[in-house]
């Protein structure tokens, strides 16, 4: 469930977390494990395509150029990021 916060850069930061999940194909309730951005992974593509998301966004939201998105991303995406892993298959189940 998504929450809403009063606070922009908040509220966008839990949206991009939860956009990551979701490109990802992660349930959203594992942001409440601990140290889950470690435990869980996606591929270079879907993170990728959660990079066009987020840029798109961010720009939209904060009305930021793309090279300061750019550097935003890489920032959110070093604090919580999933880890790559470019044999993760979504659909296998283990």
């Amino acid at each position: 469930m998504k929450k809403v916060y009063k606070d922009k850069q908040e509220q966008f930061g839990w949206d991009a977390i939860y956009k990551m999940l979701e490109i990802a194909k992660h349930e959203e309730g594992i942001v409440y494990e601990p140290n889950w951005y470690s435990n869980y992974c996606m591929t270079d593509a879907m993170c990728e395509e959660w990079k066009q998301w987020f840029l798109k966004e961010c720009t939209k939201r904060f009305k930021m150029y793309k090279k300061k998105a750019e550097t935003e991303f890489d920032w959110f995406n070093l604090m919580y990021g999933l880890k790559i892993n470019n044999d993760y298959d979504p659909e296998r189940k283990e």
